[in-house]
């Protein structure tokens, strides 16, 4: 039995249909109902609904140089928030260093290293000594023609050879540069929307399992019909916005989950 997804878009009707929830999209995943958070079928009409599924695009194709993208990613981060990770680019970017693809790391660390504009506040950058000498081995790579283009795997992988380079940020520039599909980019929400719907086991960790991880989430992908590159977008917007209800489905389905306990009562003024 087949369930049917109704929606409009720009005022227009349409009628789409998926497979029964208990029909398998891969051994072990099945599709769920398209209604409920989280399903394999949550995920695919919402890919029809948001009018992603013909795109030919990601929603985060590159628009920079590889340079600048290197950069970007690198000056990002764990422990490092946009805006800062944007301030900094901003500096390294008028000083001209990608332009230059300069790979002398005291220019790198001079600019992180000074005080960055953030707002309305002045910030310090973490560890621009460290950082510094990554950009600059990732500037030598590029102006040795270290960087196989041929393909999203292949760029991925030659990336790995730069310093402070890991899978996932390999893979984010892999993708958003050449617009790959042959990479993903398995950040905590993709892996927790894969957990939830039972793509990934609890037990699994990208520290030692990544390309294996990878290799499961493009099948999937490749198994609804829709774009790795354009999903995993999909994903990591609506699980941002999910926020601490998607947490809380975790610990559910984990068996960890228990419901705030009631506030105690208040005792009355005249009681006291």
């Amino acid at each position: 039995m087949t369930q049917q997804v109704i929606y409009s878009i720009e005022g227009r009707e349409y009628c789409r249909e998926l497979p029964g929830p208990d029909e398998f999209v891969t051994p072990g995943v099945r599709w769920g109902e398209h209604w409920r958070a989280f399903t394999p079928a949550y995920w695919l009409s919402q890919i029809w609904m948001h009018n992603l599924e013909d795109g030919q695009h990601s929603p985060y194709r590159a628009q920079g140089t590889l340079a600048e993208e290197i950069a970007f990613c690198l000056l990002s981060g764990h422990g490092i928030t946009a805006e800062m990770a944007r301030a900094a680019f901003t500096a390294c970017q008028e000083a001209g260093l990608m332009e230059a693809l300069s790979i002398d790391a005291f220019e790198w660390t001079e600019i992180l290293g000074s005080p960055l504009q953030v707002g309305e506040k002045t910030l310090s950058y973490r560890y621009p000594n460290q950082k510094a000498k990554f950009l600059a081995d990732a500037m030598r790579h590029i102006r040795e023609d270290r960087l196989d283009m041929t393909a999203g795997r292949s760029l991925r992988d030659t990336l790995l050879e730069i310093k402070g380079v890991g899978p996932k940020t390999a893979g984010f520039i892999a993708r958003n540069f050449l617009d790959a599909d042959d990479v993903a980019i398995l950040d905590i929400h993709i892996v927790r929307a894969g957990v939830l719907c039972d793509l990934f086991q609890p037990e699994q960790k990208v520290e030692t399992q990544y390309f294996s991880m990878e290799s499961q989430y493009i099948e999937f992908c490749h198994s609804m019909n829709v774009r790795p590159a354009v999903l995993d977008c999909l994903i990591w917007d609506q699980m941002r916005t999910f926020g601490r209800f998607a947490l809380d489905a975790i610990k559910f389905k984990s068996g960890k989950w228990l419901p705030d306990p009631p506030p105690e009562p208040q005792q009355l003024a005249w009681n006291l």
